[in-house]
């Protein structure tokens, strides 16, 4: 199960070590910094390149998951941990995380195909004035098997610079999750 998560949300998700936001860099440079960041494992600088409110809308779609009782193997599994006392204690931030590592850094395989991820942007789509979508190519190697997907990255403006959104899919996956845990 944690590979089909972890595949899910390298393919949903679009810095080396965690580099301050840089005024008046492009929607293109961030999501660059973004799959940089993936590459080496660096879950805390992903999750600064993404929007604030993408993280907290990220943490209320999970909260079923990371509060409810009958979670506690979800929870162990998705974020590393099973006690919801621990998730009251962390930040937004720290959520995306702890889900990027129990997900992602559990799968060997994964996380070997991430560090051969390359990024070709193609071009930015502006939507209004605040919103940009970075289209673009990821290619990987999983198992010896050379993978390239076409997506987009969508990144909203944020104190002079662009932060990242989520992704339809993630939303999905995390309404899925909800209704697992609420029912």
């Amino acid at each position: 199960m944690i590979s089909a998560h972890a595949f899910l949300i390298t393919a949903v998700l679009l810095a080396p070590p965690m580099l301050p936001a840089q005024t008046g860099e492009t929607p293109t440079a961030v999501a660059t910094r973004f799959v940089d960041a993936m590459r080496v494992a660096q879950w805390d600088s992903m999750a600064a390149l993404m929007h604030p409110e993408a993280l907290r809308h990220l943490r209320e779609l999970l909260t079923p998951v990371l509060e409810s009782p009958a979670a506690a193997d979800a929870r162990q599994q998705l974020f590393g941990f099973r006690d919801p006392r621990q998730a009251a204690r962390l930040s937004d931030a720290e959520v995306f995380g702890a889900l990027m590592r129990a997900t992602i850094a559990s799968d060997p395989a994964t996380l070997d195909a991430l560090k051969s991820a390359t990024l070709e942007t193609l071009g930015e789509v502006p939507e209004g004035r605040d919103t940009v979508h970075v289209v673009y190519r990821l290619t990987l190697e999983l198992s010896g098997i050379r993978m390239s997907r076409m997506d987009v990255m969508t990144l909203r403006r944020y104190h002079g610079t662009w932060r990242g959104l989520l992704k339809g899919d993630v939303s999905a996956l995390a309404a899925l999750l909800r209704r697992t845990f609420t029912e």
